[in-house]
């Protein structure tokens, strides 16, 4: 009669620490689904009203151009004689 009552005992205590393992993993599935939903990832959130800045074109001269072009040539004429 004890065995058997021992053996009840002893799977009740099994199945309250497998509801408690349980338990644990549905908590920690939570904190994870959560977690990516709140984040959103990179960038503004969304409806965000400040816009993003606008990086101004550095813009070269023509003489700045025309410099840097005459020196590509030069390059160029270099590889092209030494070949």
């Amino acid at each position: 009669m004890y065995g058997v009552q021992n053996a009840v005992a002893g799977l009740r205590r099994a199945e309250r620490e497998v509801v408690a393992q349980l338990a644990g993993i549905r908590v920690a599935l939570s904190a994870l689904a959560g977690s990516s939903a709140r984040t959103g990832g990179p960038g503004r959130p969304a409806g965000s009203k400040n816009k993003p800045a606008v990086r101004k074109r550095r813009r070269l001269s023509a003489k700045a151009r025309a410099a840097i072009s005459a020196a590509q040539k030069a390059r160029w004429a270099k590889v092209k004689k030494s070949a």
